[in-house]
């Protein structure tokens, strides 16, 4: 398991500083880490309160769904978890929309395109991925004890920073801005979002509406893939996202709740 490397400043500011200005209980900043998710329930376990922040200038072994990794190079992104005890197990399953949604209006104050969300946890900036949402909660005897909640954001990426195998699919708020981004105000934002929208307590209501314009699977057609396989489970048309969090699907057998599963975009 990687070391986690403690870091001094981040964006020339300290931890407290960083917690002053943001308005958290607390920020834990670190040069080096395998995920920034892993010391969020490490602080968790600890009894860290909700609102606690880890922030990573780069992460060893960082993640997205179904365990895939993510990259996450030195000095160029945002690489961030944030601690959360929800107040109602109601606020659990849109809990990733409702992040993603708080995120993208952040960074779309450095962007000249729309920011979409493409269910169930991902950021787009003219069809190419921008960034993920990793919700991961940790559960004890049927209860619900806390959520991780993991963010990365490419910021400074030139397109020779991906990997080679993510270059024709990812992109960066600095490819798609015609301002400097600093990451020091897009955490700002990006946390300022969390604290409005999620910490204080997630809405449940009105998803569908909230989403809007930001749905860029909404009329596609798409197949629903098992992410441990890539064996299709369904296929059909998206149809919007429920009040929930599950994305709808209309194919020939009528309306289908999709709660799981990795979407692939075929027409």
């Amino acid at each position: 398991m990687p070391v986690a490397i403690r870091l001094e400043r981040w964006e020339g500011c300290t931890a407290e500083e960083l917690s002053r200005a943001w308005g958290v209980p607390g920020v834990r900043l670190f040069a080096s880490v395998g995920s920034t998710n892993d010391v969020a329930r490490r602080l968790g376990e600890a009894g860290a309160p909700s609102g606690t922040v880890v922030i990573a200038e780069e992460q060893l072994t960082g993640r997205g769904r179904a365990g895939r990794s993510w990259s996450s190079p030195p000095g160029l992104g945002l690489w961030l978890s944030v601690l959360h005890r929800p107040h109602s197990p109601d606020e659990i399953a849109p809990l990733p929309l409702r992040v993603a949604l708080a995120t993208a209006a952040a960074i779309e104050h450095g962007c000249d395109q729309t920011v979409g969300v493409k269910w169930p946890n991902d950021l787009l900036i003219g069809g190419r991925k921008v960034g993920g949402i990793l919700c991961e909660g940790a559960w004890e005897t049927g209860e619900l004890r806390y959520v991780v909640i993991g963010i990365g954001l490419n910021l400074l990426h030139s397109w020779e920073d991906f990997p080679p195998e993510i270059r024709g699919t990812a992109t960066s708020l600095r490819q798609a801005s015609s301002q400097a981004i600093s990451r020091f105000e897009t955490a700002s934002r990006v946390i300022e979002g969390l604290r409005r929208e999620v910490l204080g307590g997630s809405r449940t209501e009105g998803l569908p509406r909230d989403l809007g314009g930001r749905d860029v699977l909404r009329s596609r057609r798409v197949e629903v893939l098992e992410p441990e396989t890539g064996r299709v489970l369904a296929q059909g048309i998206a149809d919007g996202i429920g009040p929930d969090g599950a994305l709808l699907l209309w194919n020939a057998s009528g309306s289908t709740e999709v709660r799981s599963g990795t979407i692939r975009v075929i027409g």
